[in-house]
C-alpha cells in the first residue's frame, strides 16, 4: 500500500507538472503574440510621426504660406496701406 500510494502521489505530481508547462507556454505564447503587436503599433506610428514631420516642413514652407494665405484674401503688404507710429517716449525723471 506504501508503493502505491507513492506512485500516486508520484503520477499526481507529473500531472501537475504537466499542467504547469502547458500553461507556461500557453502564457510565452500569447506574450509573444502581445509583443508582436506591441512593435506592429509602435513601427506604425514612427511611420506616422515620420509623414507628419515631412507634411509639416512642406507647410512651413514660404510658398506654402502664402498660398494659403492668398486663399483666406490676404495680401502682401502695400507701403502705400502702411501706418508708422511714433515710438513711445520713455518717462524720465
Amino acid at each position: 500500500m506504501n508503493a502505491r500510494a507513492l506512485a500516486l502521489l508520484l503520477a499526481a505530481a507529473l500531472l501537475a507538472s504537466a499542467f504547469g508547462v502547458v500553461t507556461a507556454q500557453h502564457r510565452t505564447r500569447s506574450l509573444f503574440v502581445e509583443l508582436e503587436r506591441a512593435q506592429q503599433r509602435a513601427a506604425a506610428l514612427v511611420a506616422e510621426g515620420n509623414r507628419q514631420r515631412v507634411e509639416l516642413a512642406r507647410l512651413l514652407q514660404p510658398a506654402t504660406v502664402d498660398a494659403a494665405a492668398r486663399q483666406l484674401g490676404l495680401r502682401p503688404i502695400d507701403a502705400a496701406h502702411t501706418v508708422m507710429l511714433p515710438a513711445p517716449r520713455s518717462a524720465q525723471p
